[in-house]
Formats: C-alpha cells, structure tokens, sequence
C-alpha cells in the first residue's frame, strides 16, 4: 500500500501538531537514531495513533515508514 499526498500531508501536519519533548531528541549520529527507532518502535507506534485523523493506521507499514522518514534527523 502507498500513501497518497493527501496521507502524507496529514500524518505531517499530526506530527507538526504534538509539543511533546519525546519526539524532539537530537541525535549524534545516523546510528543511534536507528537505535531509538528500535528500541521504542511499539511505544512510538501506539503513542502517535492518538494524534493520527481517522482512517490513518501507524501500525501500517507504509504509514510507519512515512512516520520514519518524517522524524528522522538523519537521512536513512
């Protein structure tokens, strides 16, 4: 499944709309980046479907891969 703009543009605008600390980690490197994508993937998955519009699953694959690339500080 791939997203349409529109999906793209709303996850963003959902992300763009939390004010919570947890999501704005900096990091030193690409690889401790992977790391806390790793280590907390569930939590982050769970955590962000309470700001997510109707329709828009963070458990999908495409949506979680598009929620990545979003957060991400360093290029994949």
């Amino acid at each position: 499944m791939s997203l349409t703009t529109d999906q793209k543009e709303a996850i963003q605008e959902s992300l763009l709309a939390i004010d919570d600390p947890y999501y704005l980690n900096t990091f030193t490197n690409a690889a401790d980046e992977d790391e806390w994508f790793r280590l907390n993937e569930a939590y982050i998955q769970d955590d962000l479907q309470r700001y997510m519009p109707v329709g828009i699953n963070t458990h999908t694959p495409a949506v979680w891969r598009c929620i990545r690339e979003l957060l991400r500080q360093f290029s994949a």
